[in-house]
């Protein structure tokens, strides 16, 4: 399952040929009208498909940075696709996750959006160790 960072799922864009054809590039397409396009991030455990929504409208939404969390199975595939588009790829030198990193695929996106594809890196999360108790505790 892909998920989209907690925010409003609907974006009011000028450029909804533009927007479409960048998340066509990393979201199945569900429908698309001259006036509006879905796509599918996944479906929740209650099995609701979960989906993304530009609708084309006057009065644009303002520029956000949108969080699109992926399986790493998926993402070296993005990764090449979205480089060729002006992204850009980081990893993680930390973690808030204990002994994992992240690998962080900077988007830019028309209309002043930008999106964050992100993935846990499991070839270089290290073992988790477990401490024996200290005496008497």
């Amino acid at each position: 399952m892909q998920r989209l960072s907690l925010d409003k799922a609907t974006l009011r864009v000028c450029d909804l040929d533009a927007l479409t054809q960048v998340f066509a590039e990393l979201l199945p397409l569900l429908l698309a009208t001259p006036t509006g396009a879905v796509f599918e991030l996944g479906s929740d455990a209650r099995g609701h498909t979960q989906v993304l929504m530009l609708v084309k409208g006057a009065t644009p939404s303002l520029p956000r940075r949108m969080t699109l969390e992926v399986p790493d199975a998926d993402f070296a595939a993005l990764c090449e696709r979205m480089t060729s588009r002006g992204a850009r790829l980081y990893q993680s030198q930390g973690s808030s996750s204990p002994g994992c990193a992240w690998r962080v695929l900077s988007c830019p996106l028309p209309e002043g959006h930008h999106l964050q594809v992100v993935t846990i890196d499991p070839r270089r999360c290290a073992p988790v160790s477990i401490r024996p108790a200290a005496a008497g505790a």
